[in-house]
């Protein structure tokens, strides 16, 4: 395991909910971090709340303005060693339903931002042949789920793209790692039911995939930071994991045969709280 002390580590999305805890995490393990999100509003208070001096809004999509947070927070903290590309969205809807503005947010977000975040971290690591890049992508990048399709589509290009980099840079002495959590309770998953249980006799049922807090997905990135090793997956909750590698063996049909079972075929579209997801949409779209 390696010190994460006195080490600098860049997180976007850290106003709230994953963001928020990893920077917490981070700081107690005795980094230096640098915060950023685009409600400058909420980044001022996660700032204060945490006692971080380091702060940027940023826009994830830009990659100039990506550039420029990068300069600043190794300006204030010393030379980046990890960054957390963490920021996303999750609208939820049926496919018909979702506007091309919204569609073309979500990629733009969830997809491009990671590759821009990676883009400005190798740039400065690369030159020193250290660092540490963490992209957060989703179960749902390998799990498609009516209702998420776009969604499906960004954090599955946010995988790949991960695994594509790691290949490239194998011999540069950086390292990747994509986490890849399942329900979060999370301002982003509200109204969403993401949990996975199995039916049992007299309405009974066993949970065999349960919402997990943001402190927990937290501790898997200080750890996958501190291994100084690139992770291919790390699953949150790790049951999430296990579930897909084990439909992973099954025929096609024989999988979404398990699913439909399990209820999950019809989660998102059927079992959201339909006033919750208005108000995380209304929050997405005045940012």
């Amino acid at each position: 395991m390696t010190s994460l002390h006195g080490q600098t580590i860049a997180i976007t999305g850290a106003a709230r909910g994953i963001g928020f805890a990893t920077a917490r995490a981070l700081l107690l393990s005795g980094a230096k971090v640098a915060i950023s999100d685009i409600d400058e509003a909420e980044l001022k208070r996660a700032a204060t709340e945490l006692g971080v001096t380091c702060y940027a809004r940023l826009d994830v999509t830009d990659a100039d303005a990506f550039a420029a947070f990068l300069d600043y927070a190794e300006s204030e903290l010393g030379p980046i060693t990890g960054i957390v590309n963490n920021a996303g969205i999750m609208p939820t809807g049926g496919l018909l339903e979702e506007q091309a503005s919204l569609a073309r947010r979500v990629l733009e977000i969830n997809t491009l931002g990671v590759i821009n975040g990676t883009k400005a971290a190798l740039q400065r690591m690369v030159p020193r042949r250290r660092g540490h890049v963490v992209n957060m992508a989703s179960t749902m990048g390998e799990a498609p789920v009516p209702g998420l399709a776009t969604y499906n589509a960004s954090k599955a290009a946010a995988i790949i793209f991960t695994d594509a980099a790691r290949l490239e840079f194998r011999s540069s002495g950086i390292k990747f790692s994509t986490v890849l959590p399942g329900g979060v309770n999370t301002g982003l998953a509200d109204g969403v039911d993401a949990s996975i249980s199995v039916p049992l006799p007299f309405g009974r049922s066993i949970p065999i995939v349960k919402h997990v807090e943001p402190e927990e997905v937290a501790r898997a990135v200080v750890r996958a930071l501190a291994s100084g090793k690139s992770h291919r997956r790390i699953h949150v909750p790790r049951s999430f994991g296990v579930l897909l590698r084990s439909g992973g063996l099954l025929p096609i049909c024989m999988n979404e045969a398990l699913q439909r079972s399990l209820g999950a075929h019809k989660k998102i579209l059927q079992s959201s709280d339909p006033a919750k997801r208005a108000r995380y949409l209304a929050r997405v779209r005045s940012t």
